[in-house]
């Protein structure tokens, strides 16, 4: 089985690029984005299993892109984790209305990330095994008894 997919968003590259190498180092492929505008033409190319979020950025900062990506019916399924320095209960409840799904705060802990970059993936993850099952069901139903075995004893080890 093939690893979540994460698109982190954040313009700091310092932050970006621990996010990345936690995500990495925990069984998760990761890319990035800088900023709002380029996370939307990211997500257009290829869809990710989840999406963390900075508030904070230049072009579409992370409250519109979060409304952008769940306003448009090909995205609003995508999980959306809000991240921000911004701890108080107003910056939690804009995120919210905005469509995310998760919030953390910064500065990020490696174990929260993970954790939450695991639930996040949870459904998306959940989606494809269906998907090889039945894939497998039908090869079996099609006499293809080889296949259905192959395609029922993928690796599910490269799950985080």
């Amino acid at each position: 089985m093939q690893r979540p997919y994460i698109l982190v968003v954040d313009d700091n590259r310092i932050t970006t690029k621990l996010m990345l190498r936690y995500l990495d180092a925990n069984g998760f492929e990761a890319d990035d984005a800088g900023d709002g505008m380029e996370c939307l033409e990211k997500v257009a190319v290829r869809k990710p299993d989840a999406i963390i979020l900075d508030v904070m950025m230049p072009r579409l900062d992370g409250f519109e892109t979060a409304r952008a990506l769940k306003a448009d019916p090909n995205t609003a399924g995508i999980p959306v984790a809000i991240v921000t320095a911004l701890n108080d209960m107003a910056t939690q409840i804009r995120a919210v209305e905005a469509g995310a799904d998760d919030f953390l705060t910064k500065p990020l802990e490696e174990k929260l990330l993970v954790t939450k970059a695991r639930m996040l993936t949870s459904p998306s993850l959940f989606r494809r095994r269906i998907a090889e099952l039945r894939s497998a069901l039908e090869q079996a139903l099609d006499g293809n008894l080889d296949a259905a075995r192959n395609e029922l004893e993928k690796d599910d080890s490269s799950q985080p």
